[in-house]
């Protein structure tokens, strides 16, 4: 058995049926989820997160594995473990698809699950299972409107950050003495400074509307039942929908609401006479931002941490018994897990250590400093600081896992397997399903129908 369905064998409950004799086992899990009721469920939707990243370690380590063999003359991998590993892959699949399809409504992560299973059943189907006739696929891709507006966010987002913060510089550059005797310098940055503040400033809050927007919607979309929800997702309790969606919106819809109440103060009450007041409320924003980055690393690190922590005891567990094969799986794992929490640990670091030092760099732009120089070292700080956090976050971008699972769909990594001698086609007798199965196989790759304008998460 695989490391993560060992972990998750007490909670799913379902043991792979076994090739007896001739006859090939016919594959149950679909329809073993399909007759289990809400509280079976419940656990996986309130931890649905941490199984989904396990899903994406083990798929990366699948398809690496599968990599490897194009270079390796002799594969450590044999039949057995392979079939093993793909049946794995495909338990989690199935599981996660049903979770985002009848409990949290995700059909963009229902449509990437059901083309990664079409891969799993097209190696496996006719050689180690049965499946029932492939139908094409009913699930609706959404516009992933949601989606959109998130990574557009962030897209606009650097770009508000470096107008807000080059204009501060030059705002307090214009405050040096030496810098007013420059007149046409001055005169122009004074002039500009009057049409850009203001935009900024209306800029500064229309920015978090529509993400704030969409988080809300579909927060009360799944806590207020209505016809727009699921039967299924009915049945959990309040709780376990209030946790499940605050799990995928929590940090955006706090960092939102705060930051577009300050903006609002900023724009419409603290201006003219009161304007250093509107410092003073940025300053409280950066440091909220640095506890609200630090409460999330926290988060994070301690889910991934405990993930370590199981898969060491169960090591530890292994270790000088007579399971050596499913040591070595083990060890594999852990490796690639280890990657994917080495990333996260850099990933989050550097947003910690980013809004921490923006936090001391603004603390130099209070008002109580009469100095005008050390105002104008602060916001240079802080347009530096975020130059160097872009720069930093491009690159680690770079680093970051992916599971390249779908490239696998490609015919040459079909017949490498074959040329490897695995999936062998088993000497039966074709039965009249398994000719319709084959027939219709090519519908397991078949595009999904699309829409365009369903508000979905």
């Amino acid at each position: 058995m695989t490391a993560v369905l060992r972990r998750l064998q007490s909670h799913i409950g379902y043991t792979i049926t076994e090739k007896v004799g001739q006859e090939l086992p016919q594959w149950e899990f679909s329809h073993f989820l399909a007759k289990q009721d809400t509280s079976y469920f419940e656990p996986f939707v309130r931890h649905h997160p941490v199984l989904n990243f396990e899903y994406s370690v083990f798929c990366t380590k699948l398809a690496h594995d599968i990599f490897a063999l194009e270079r390796d003359p002799t594969p450590h991998l044999t039949n057995e473990i392979l079939v093993e590993k793909i049946a794995t892959a495909l338990i989690l699949s199935e599981l996660l698809a049903h979770l985002y399809r009848h409990y949290l409504t995700v059909p963009r992560e229902v449509a990437r699950l059901e083309a990664e299973q079409a891969i799993y059943r097209n190696w496996l189907n006719n050689r180690y299972f049965r499946f029932p006739q492939p139908t094409r696929p009913t699930t609706k891709t959404a516009g992933f409107f949601a989606q959109k507006i998130r990574e557009k966010t962030a897209e606009v987002n650097w770009l508000r950050l470096f107008a807000t913060r080059t204009r501060r510089v030059f705002a307090t550059a214009i405050l040096i003495p030496m810098v007013k005797d420059l007149n046409y310098f001055y005169h122009f940055i004074s002039v500009a400074d009057q049409y850009a503040r203001p935009a900024i400033a209306y800029f500064s809050w229309l920015f978090y509307i529509p993400r704030l927007t969409v988080n809300i919607a579909l927060l009360l979309k799944h806590l207020i039942p209505g016809k727009w929800m699921n039967e299924e997702e009915k049945k959990l309790s309040f709780m376990a929908r209030l946790q499940a969606q605050l799990q995928r919106r929590w940090f955006e819809l706090g960092n939102d609401s705060i930051w577009f109440a300050g903006s609002l103060l900023n724009c419409f009450v603290f201006t003219g006479t009161l304007a250093p007041f509107g410092m003073y409320l940025a300053i409280s924003l950066a440091l909220f931002d640095a506890l609200w980055v630090g409460l999330r690393a926290f988060i994070e690190l301690r889910r991934l941490k405990e993930l370590e922590f199981f898969y060491r005891k169960k090591e530890a567990e292994l270790t000088g018994g007579e399971h050596a094969a499913e040591l070595e799986e083990l060890k594999e794992y852990q490796q690639q897990l280890q990657q994917y929490i080495d990333f996260e640990w850099q990933r989050l670091l550097l947003n910690v250590t980013s809004v921490t030092c923006l936090f001391f760099a603004m603390c130099l732009a209070i008002p109580l400093i009469t100095n005008p120089v050390i105002p104008f070292i602060g916001a240079s700080l802080v347009i530096t600081i975020t130059l160097l956090t872009y720069i930093k976050v491009q690159l680690l971008e770079k680093e970051r896992p992916v599971n390249p699972i779908m490239k696998l769909a490609e015919p040459q990594y079909a017949d490498l397997l074959k040329d490897k001698g695995f999936f062998k086609a088993r000497n039966l007798a074709p039965s009249s399903q398994t000719l319709q199965e084959e027939a219709t196989v090519e519908d397991l790759f078949s595009p999904i129908v699309t829409t365009n304008n369903e508000l979905t998460c």
